[in-house]
């Protein structure tokens, strides 16, 4: 997925203190919002008038409204960076928030920073990805470093016969990673001599395997969760997938169907998906809740933060009790924060992805307060010995010394919980199963396991859904969490665990 920054001068316009006008606490702005959403067109265009100094002629600020969330909630806007000031003295009372885009918080693959040129000296070699029985394995990505340190080597994607021709420098690979898309596991080869061919066959994935969320999570030994608990899952979409049931959702990109909330293609929503709640071989945590899926990712780039507080906004409308948020950026941003607090005022919680930078600070929105922000972790034994995940495993180690916090986790004082994130097997496309890695992983691991847990509290769910109910769900979950030696900032309150309530 390409990374997005901001290709236009796009802003979100909120009110001071709320995120809907209150129309008798503050008419003149109501009325103002009114006027920004004239003819209930996707995209109009208006020419405000310009607060003037007594000896300036009447200026007009060209302002296209892109897109609303009713007349009385927040506007994107397209604005010229030039008109800007104007625009913050003739119109105050309103926040201006700049549009940013957020990236799903799977863990990154390795990549070649400098690449054999063809100029140089070099071999080619072509490489054959197989599975069992020589089958080929189409859009696999190798890549192959002769330098790892320097980021030396070249790479590609397998056609259809499952081969890639590349050139090298030397006939001596230190390092080669093959990421399958799905249905295998990833290779990681070190110091392999290389001639005019290397063949790699990869492990497919086998039915039933225990990976690190079931070796902590014995979910083929727990019944389906049935209470109604309602999780929102504001990710790429989900599904179609044989072992997943979607209630319902809402595509929320700008410009796309918006009955229209099956995944993007990528597959991302639909493995978080599965975590939460997938029935057949590989069950997720609470098999049997309302799923409600979100899409906020356009296929191949980022999530507009406007996209992203639309479904927040959509997730309160339908009474979720949970929301699940796989994704992050490394800066603040005052509109999500402004729509979790939402959320949290209406009796939800948020759960979010502490971002795969390598130890980096806890990426947004899990590092807003009322977030809980899931760090990830894995556990030695529970991927074979040839994957990619085996460069994952690094200190701290937790009581027990298989157990890791992923190299890649971000870690900080917001961390609340962790939850394995390494090697985890779920649903994908097209009935298909993928093995990801990321806080991506580790975050709808702690969600579907509170799902599980608040559907043995009746009582909890039928509270007024008000922040009093938000605070309540809080304390009942830190009744379940347990440490595992890591450290505060690498586990926070620790893992949610099961214990024979789960699993009568």
């Amino acid at each position: 997925m390409k990374k997005q920054r901001n290709p236009t001068d796009n802003y979100i316009l909120l009110p001071v203190s709320k995120t809907r006008i209150d129309e008798n606490e503050n008419p003149k702005v109501a009325r103002f919002f009114n006027d920004l959403d004239p003819s209930g067109k996707k995209t109009a265009t208006l020419n405000l008038h310009a607060r003037k100094a007594p000896v300036q002629p009447e200026q007009k600020i060209p302002v296209t409204i892109l897109d609303s969330l009713g007349k009385m909630g927040a506007k994107l806007i397209n604005i010229q960076k030039e008109e800007l000031a104007d625009f913050r003295f003739s119109y105050p009372g309103l926040r201006i928030i700049r549009e940013k885009f957020y990236q799903p918080a799977v863990a990154s693959r390795e990549k070649i920073k400098i690449k054999h040129k063809p100029t140089q000296p070099s071999i080619t070699v072509t490489f054959s990805i197989t599975g069992p029985g020589n089958r080929e394995v189409a859009g696999a990505t190798v890549v192959v470093f002769t330098d790892f340190k320097a980021g030396v080597g070249n790479s590609g994607i397998t056609d259809t016969t499952g081969h890639i021709v590349l050139k090298l420098s030397q006939a001596e690979a230190e390092r080669i990673y093959v990421y399958p898309e799905h249905s295998y596991w990833g290779s990681l080869q070190t110091k392999v001599k290389v001639g005019s061919k290397v063949t790699i066959s990869l492990l497919p994935i086998a039915n039933a395997y225990k990976d690190s969320l079931r070796y902590f999570y014995p979910t083929p030994n727990w019944p389906a969760v049935n209470r109604k608990v309602r999780v929102g899952v504001i990710d790429t979409g989900i599904g179609p997938h044989k072992d997943l049931r979607v209630a319902g959702g809402k595509n929320m990109v700008r410009g796309e169907n918006q009955a229209d909330y099956h995944d993007n293609g990528e597959g991302h929503g639909t493995h978080v998906a599965g975590i939460i709640a997938a029935g057949g071989i590989f069950p997720g945590l609470a098999a049997g809740v309302e799923l409600m899926s979100y899409r906020v990712f356009p296929k191949g780039r980022g999530a507009s933060n406007f996209d992203i507080i639309k479904a927040l906004d959509q997730a309160i409308k339908d009474q979720c009790d949970l929301i699940n948020m796989s994704f992050g950026e490394p800066s603040d941003d005052e509109a999500l924060s402004s729509y979790i607090r939402d959320a949290y005022n209406a009796g939800i919680l948020c759960f979010a992805a502490n971002g795969n930078n390598d130890r980096g600070t806890v990426s947004f929105p899990a590092a807003y307060s009322l977030s809980i922000a899931v760090s990830a972790m894995g556990r030695k034994g529970t991927f074979p010995d040839s994957s990619v995940q085996q460069s994952s495993v690094a200190d701290p180690y937790g009581k027990d010394k298989n157990n890791f916090i992923a190299d890649f986790s971000n870690t900080g004082i917001e961390t609340d919980l962790t939850a394995p994130g390494v090697g985890i097997i779920s649903t994908y496309p097209r009935d298909l199963y993928a093995v990801m890695d990321g806080t991506s992983m580790a975050c709808p691991a702690a969600t579907g396991l509170a799902a599980r847990l608040l559907s043995l509290n009746p009582g909890l769910l039928a509270l007024e859904r008000n922040q009093t109910r938000a605070d309540e769900m809080v304390k009942y979950l830190a009744t379940y969490t347990k440490k595992l030696g890591f450290g505060a900032n690498f586990e926070g309150k620790g893992m949610l665990y099961d214990n024979n309530e789960l699993h009568p």
